[in-house]
C-alpha cells in the first residue's frame, strides 16, 4: 500500500509526502531498486542531499545501470525538468556543493558525462570526500572511451 501511494504522490510531484510513503515501502521491501531510485529524487527535492547521496552511492555500487537506463517517459522520471530548472536558477553562478551533488545525481538518470562533471565540481569543493571519489570511479566506468573525461 505504501509503495502504491508513494508512487502516486511521486507522479503528482508531492515529494515530501511521497518520501514518507516510499521510505515505509522500502522498509517493507529492503533492496527494492525502483523505490530507492525514486527516493533519491525525492530526497534531492526536499533538501536531504546527504540522504540522497547515501542512497545514490548504495544503488550505483549495486547496479549503476538501474539509474543510467532510466526512461524519463515510461519511468515517469522528472529529472530532465529538474536539472534544467536548477541550472537555469543558477543564472551562470557557480553552483554550491549541494547543488553540484544534486545535479550530479539527477544527471546520471539522463547523461553520465554531465553527472561526472558535476560530481567532479563537488570534489573540487570538498577534495577529501571519499563518497564522491567512489561515485566518480563508478561513473567513469560507464563513460565511453571515445569521450575521455578530465581527471
Amino acid at each position: 500500500m505504501h509503495e502504491m501511494l508513494g508512487n502516486q504522490l511521486f507522479m503528482a510531484r508531492n515529494y515530501p509526502s511521497a518520501t514518507l510513503h516510499l521510505e515505509r515501502a522500502l522498509q517493507a521491501h529492503p533492496g527494492n531498486k525502483a523505490i530507492l531510485r525514486k527516493l533519491i529524487i525525492c530526497y534531492t527535492q526536499i533538501g536531504e542531499t546527504e540522504r540522497a547521496l547515501d542512497a545514490f552511492v548504495s544503488l550505483i555500487k549495486d547496479d549503476i545501470d538501474y539509474i543510467i537506463e532510466t526512461n524519463p517517459i515510461s519511468d515517469d522520471c522528472p529529472c530532465p525538468e529538474i536539472v534544467f530548472k536548477l541550472e537555469d536558477d543558477l543564472h551562470g553562478e557557480e553552483a554550491s556543493y549541494d547543488d553540484n551533488l544534486v545535479l550530479g545525481m539527477l544527471w546520471l538518470y539522463c547523461n553520465a558525462e554531465r553527472a561526472w562533471d558535476y560530481f567532479h565540481k563537488a570534489l573540487t569543493q570538498r577534495p577529501g570526500n571519499s563518497k564522491i571519489k567512489s561515485v566518480l570511479t563508478i561513473i567513469k566506468t560507464r563513460i565511453p572511451a571515445t569521450n575521455p573525461i578530465k581527471t
